[in-house]
């Protein structure tokens, strides 16, 4: 059972840091569109540019879950977002903004992971949970 647990552990962290070099990639592209179309004369406050950035991250991220329940990161570790039996459109919104608040509390909804649970803390506050889609 440990050693099952671990395998699960590096899966979604594997995952989560495949995810964050998407981002990155995601908010270059961005950025560069966005000072690309502002010209030299003009400039972005680093405000409104961040939240550019979370939004278009937001876009990125419901739009995977709710066609397929599976970002690009969780595709390739074969994991796949199920939500609780009776949702909307704002539970994805809502994992989104829960999951954001954990990482602006220094990876506090990531870190129980590591600590014996089996979920996110968004992913036991909204009911829903990730699978390993590989079968044997």
């Amino acid at each position: 059972k440990r050693h099952m647990n671990l395998k699960w552990i590096a899966r979604l962290y594997g995952c989560f840091f495949y995810e964050a070099i998407i981002q990155v990639a995601l908010w270059f592209l961005i950025t560069l569109i966005i000072l690309v179309s502002l010209g030299d004369s003009y400039t972005i406050n680093s405000s409104l540019l961040g939240f550019i950035l979370w939004l278009s991250s937001g876009t990125y991220f419901i739009y995977s879950w709710v066609n397929g329940g599976q970002t690009l990161a969780m595709r390739a570790w074969k994991l796949k977002l199920l939500p609780p039996k009776e949702f909307k459109i704002t539970f994805y919104i809502y994992r989104y903004v829960l999951a954001s608040i954990g990482l602006i509390l220094f990876f506090s909804f990531y870190l129980v992971i590591i600590f014996g649970g089996k979920k996110y803390i968004h992913d036991m506050i909204l009911k829903s949970e990730i699978i390993y889609t590989q079968t044997y």
